[in-house]
């Protein structure tokens, strides 16, 4: 693919996440002249020493805007793309906060800008580190793997939040007590775990290789584990361990082998979607409407439970779209499957009492198709030159 081509499907992506952040900022648009005689500008400055109104508002603040950094300075070509690309989520967020103070319901802080503009900062860094091919093994790994890296983090995110580390003994035990003391395997949460570091497992694979995956693996599940233990609010099961052992060795048994065949674990993940969706598959004849307005459920209820499921979605279901993708399918037919995989699931919701049916889900679909296509061409395009530059060392020696 061209390198405009490449530069254009970044352009599209930061289009489609500044729309994004503007849907989530300024929904449900409920505009009005406030009453009195402060401006959104006094309104705005009168905050500056109010701190986040918690932890899960800092973070999701902090993560709003780093896919904007990241895409936006994937799309230019300037010399100082990073501080153009800081300067843009500043002054994005900025005429959100402003905007906020005539929309019903909604509060401007300077706070926001803050952590906006430094999610932006920390994004960009991300792209431009993406876009130098640093020569250190791992992050060249990784950037050449851009969309196998993304859905890591993802995962990461899902699992590990509020990504706080605390130093008591007895966080410690609580977090080892349900192994320790009443150790009990769940069926149905061991087959979800299983799923889950399936899927990661071959994540690594197409990051390290096969050969130094069999070490990178369980390097890796083991930090988790430890990192669940030191966090804060987190705790380990016996069903997540067994999950991730049978993982393993399904990995070494089947995937590793075969050449990893990526309709396994595609398999495996998308029943997974399934159940997750539709369980306890109790329909009944009556149903709850369908919400045609996309990210409706994140606006509202705890930013932290919103965190966790963003995170999950995105690794689920751009994990089973990247899979489908390995399998030999185009990017935009693996996104269609998906979408519509998750739309027919979505509509079967509202006949399950209790669930919140809505378009969310298949939006977020299109939208990660949309930005892995562009992430691989810019990975493809990396191989080639790596693979040119050193067939040109090669010919010199």
């Amino acid at each position: 693919m061209r390198e405009s081509d490449i530069t254009r499907n970044f352009a599209f992506a930061t289009i489609i996440i500044t729309a994004v952040i503007l849907h989530g900022s300024l929904y449900p648009y409920n505009f009005r002249v406030p009453l009195g005689p402060i401006g959104p500008f006094q309104a705005l400055l009168e905050t500056w020493n109010s701190p986040p109104t918690s932890f899960g508002d800092l973070v999701a603040n902090i993560l709003l805007y780093i896919p904007f950094g990241l895409f936006g300075v994937l799309a230019l070509k300037t010399s100082r793309k990073i501080l153009a690309i800081t300067v843009a989520g500043l002054l994005l967020c900025t005429t959100v906060e402003l905007t906020q103070f005539y929309d019903a319901g909604r509060v401007t802080n300077m706070s926001d800008i803050c952590l906006n503009t430094f999610g932006t900062w920390i994004g960009a860094l991300c792209g431009g580190l993406v876009s130098s091919r640093s020569q250190s093994t791992v992050l060249n790994a990784l950037a050449l793997r851009p969309v196998q890296s993304v859905l890591l983090i993802a995962m990461l995110g899902y699992r590990l939040f509020p990504y706080v580390p605390t130093i008591d003994l007895h966080k410690y035990w609580h977090s080892l007590k349900p192994i320790v003391v009443a150790p009990s395997i769940t069926p149905f949460a061991t087959f979800h775990y299983f799923a889950l570091w399936l899927t990661t497992d071959y994540l690594i694979s197409n990051i390290g290789g096969m050969r130094r995956s069999g070490l990178f693996i369980p390097i890796f599940v083991a930090t988790v584990f430890l990192a669940k233990v030191l966090i804060v609010n987190q705790i380990l099961t016996l069903s997540e361990m067994v999950g991730a052992g049978f993982a393993y060795i399904a990995w070494i048994l089947v995937l590793r082998p075969a050449g990893a065949p990526a309709w396994v674990a595609a398999a495996v993940l998308c029943s997974t979607i399934v159940v997750l969706r539709l369980e306890p598959f109790n329909f009944r004849p009556s149903t709850t409407s369908f919400g045609w307005w996309p990210f409706r459920s994140y606006l509202s209820g705890s930013l932290d439970i919103n965190i966790q499921t963003f995170f999950e979605k995105t690794f689920l279901c751009g994990s089973l779209l990247w899979l489908g993708t390995k399998m030999g399918l185009r990017h935009w037919k693996a996104t269609a499957l998906v979408s519509c995989l998750l739309l027919v699931t979505s509509i079967a919701e509202t006949h399950l009492p209790g669930r919140s049916a809505e378009s969310t889900d298949t939006v977020m679909a299109v939208m990660i198709g949309i930005i892995f296509a562009a992430m691989s061409s810019l990975a493809g395009e990396g191989e080639a030159k790596a693979k040119a530059v050193a067939r040109t060392s090669s010919a010199i020696v």
